[in-house]
């Protein structure tokens, strides 16, 4: 458990540092693609909206956000030392993160790729949502039935889920998204977006 709480804390501070920042301003590769990570349909508009696009990214993520920093507020308010607290934190963050992630892949699919230069990150971020929101809905099923009495529970916890529930996997995301000449730049117009950062700055001090 302290692991996961270690890595929702480096993810919310990277976050912060993020946003007091500004999105980059070089393009970055976002490695190579393949037919398996193309989720893309085939009715999905030719070019969508690049502040559209951005602004369902931030509104796919923000309760997952919002999710890590009262999951971290719990923990640091002496939930980390209650089982049964973690518990239900956990159950709480699970289930809506992995309904907005999951939501927002199936969004980001419909909308379309904002440019044919951003097809393949488009493609990336669809299969992030969609494989992260299936893993947190499936980690919220199996960690239902965990039972914080049992003197095994905080290992059974830390192998729920694997690399894919690391949150720090979001911020990867984001920064990707933020180094991309043009969705950067719609990145800081989008209201969503704009909202997104203002509430993580306030975050910062």
């Amino acid at each position: 458990m302290k692991h996961r709480v270690a890595l929702a804390g480096a993810f919310a501070a990277v976050l912060v540092t993020a946003a007091c920042g500004g999105g980059g301003s070089s393009s970055s590769s976002t490695g190579g693609s393949s037919a398996t990570t193309t989720t893309t349909t085939a009715t999905a508009a030719a070019n969508a909206d690049p502040v559209k696009w951005t602004g369902t990214f931030c509104e796919g993520i923000g309760p997952t956000i919002e999710g890590v920093m009262t999951l971290l507020k719990t923990m640091f308010e002496g939930g980390a030392e209650d089982p049964a607290v973690q518990k239900a934190a956990l159950l709480d963050y699970s289930s809506k993160a992995g309904k907005s992630l999951t939501e927002a892949g199936g969004k980001l699919d419909d909308l379309g790729a904002p440019s044919a230069e951003s097809q393949e990150l488009h493609d990336e971020l669809v299969k992030f949502f969609t494989d992260s929101g299936k893993t947190l809905t499936e980690v919220n099923t199996e960690l239902a039935a965990l039972d914080p009495a049992d003197p095994e529970f905080a290992t059974k916890l830390e192998q729920l889920g694997g690399d894919q529930a690391d949150p720090s996997k979001l911020q990867e995301q984001i920064k990707k998204l933020q180094d991309d000449p043009k969705l950067g730049e719609a990145f800081k117009q989008a209201p969503e977006c704009v909202a997104m950062t203002e509430t993580l700055k306030s975050l910062g001090g």
